[in-house]
């Protein structure tokens, strides 16, 4: 369509060269709408794509057994994950692949109309283009090293900060906040500086990138003059095959663009998709359950210590046997195993070596939901759910009001609770 206008402009064809205009104008309500569908379907597939892996994610972690948060817990880099990774993924997964695509189809598609109607263009630009690929894919490993960098980095970040707010109270108590605001702005301080070299990194690639480009239309500009000159080619096919090539080598251009985001997305996908790989031993959905539960505990031979700290043993050949309907207290000195034992009891953690038995089964056996909803754990230090009082009383559980207040009643909590204004609404 270029090369036709360009051979009968100025001619005094009129009626042809509106006829034109009025196929660029249908050539623009199709693109308008091609691209509406495009950034659309890609950007959902995104999100549905993401809303999975999130999922997926979350149910993973909440399968973990405590071994896994006691050596990874304080580790920022999960809370990060779920949130600063999966947008990377995101981002990578929406609009950019079908930018990449169409930007691909377009520097192919450029390159097949230049060969048809100048191929000595084509060829040039085939010489040229190896060099203009080379300066992106150098800048693109930089940028590789440079993403892991500045992803652990401010996966460290988050590890501070999310201490400090955890321990907020020990911070207050030893009136450190300002060496934890030191520590943090330090921390930062590292992604700064990641965050320089990422810019300077992709303008220079991409700077050097347009830079042979232009410098490559203007030898092509060169070469067209002389094959018109000597009658190898007309100015409409050297137009056209100069537009075809300029659009193909911006759509390569475009597309290099996305490569730190996929490269960034391919970054964080590895690092989800190593936790959601990750097996536990603890979930047992397939056990069984008991008939009626008599409530008789025992610990045979038991050995245990914890994976993050496996050199220092907690129980070493401990028995001990609680009948039904005994009160049984714990004393020892510090270190002696004393707190391991309900944790044991709920399957938090699993021994090294041995058994803990209910009413004779070794609790490995059983339904995991099954049995922690047959143990009623009240801690030191509860915590509450940012939830009203009505659903904190009942988590876990489906539970009718009746139920629900009876509950409270036997904490001795039904007559505050129902001071409150909003009462067991009250959040």
């Amino acid at each position: 369509l270029v090369g036709a206008i360009s051979r009968r402009y100025g001619r005094g064809s009129g009626i042809l060269t509106a006829e034109h205009a009025l196929y660029f104008l249908y050539i623009a309500i199709g693109v308008f709408f091609a691209g509406w569908i495009e950034v659309s379907c890609w950007i959902l597939t995104g999100e549905r794509q993401t809303a999975v892996i999130r999922s997926k994610y979350v149910q993973v972690l909440l399968n973990q057994d405590m071994s896994f948060f006691d050596t990874y817990g304080n580790n920022g880099d999960i809370v990060s994950q779920v949130l600063s990774d999966v947008l990377l993924i995101q981002s990578a997964l929406s609009e950019k692949v079908g930018n990449y695509i169409h930007n691909m189809a377009t520097f192919f598609g450029g390159l097949v109309i230049g060969l048809v109607n100048c191929w000595q263009i084509a060829l040039l630009t085939l010489a040229t283009g190896p060099f203009i690929v080379a300066a992106g894919g150098i800048s693109n490993i930089f940028l590789h090293r440079l993403a892991e960098n500045i992803q652990d980095a401010y996966g460290e970040a988050a590890s501070i900060a999310e201490q400090a707010i955890l321990y907020i109270r020990t911070l207050y108590s030893f009136t450190n906040e300002t060496l934890a605001k030191y520590s943090y702005a330090t921390s930062l301080q590292a992604t700064l500086r990641y965050g320089i070299l990422i810019s300077l990194v992709q303008g220079l690639g991409l700077g050097f990138t347009y830079g042979l480009a232009i410098c490559s239309c203007a030898l092509q500009l060169w070469v067209g003059r002389f094959l018109i000159l000597h009658g190898r080619a007309n100015g409409g096919e050297i137009v056209v095959a100069l537009f075809a090539i300029i659009l193909s080598g911006l759509g390569l251009n475009q597309a290099a663009t996305n490569f730190y985001s996929f490269e960034q997305g391919r970054i964080a996908a590895y690092r989800l998709y190593e936790m959601i790989s990750r097996s536990t031993s603890t979930v047992n959905q397939d056990g069984r359950t008991l008939n009626s539960v008599q409530g008789n505990i025992e610990f045979r031979n038991v050995y245990f210590s914890y994976l993050s700290r496996p050199e220092i043993p907690i129980l070493s050949g401990f028995y001990l046997t609680v009948p039904a309907r005994k009160t049984v207290a714990l004393v020892g000195r510090n270190g002696s195993g004393k707190s391991s034992i309900i944790p044991l009891m709920e399957r938090f953690y699993d021994p090294t070596l041995g058994e803990v038995l209910l009413d004779g089964e070794n609790i490995k056996n059983l339904k995991l939901e099954w049995l922690r909803s047959q143990i009623g754990l009240v801690t030191q230090e509860p915590a509450l759910l940012s939830l009203s009082i009505r659903e904190n009383i009942a988590y876990g559980r489906s539970a009718t009001t009746d139920q629900i207040e009876e509950a409270a009643k036997t904490a001795h909590a039904h007559t505050f609770i129902s001071s409150l204004e909003k009462g067991y609404e009250t959040q």
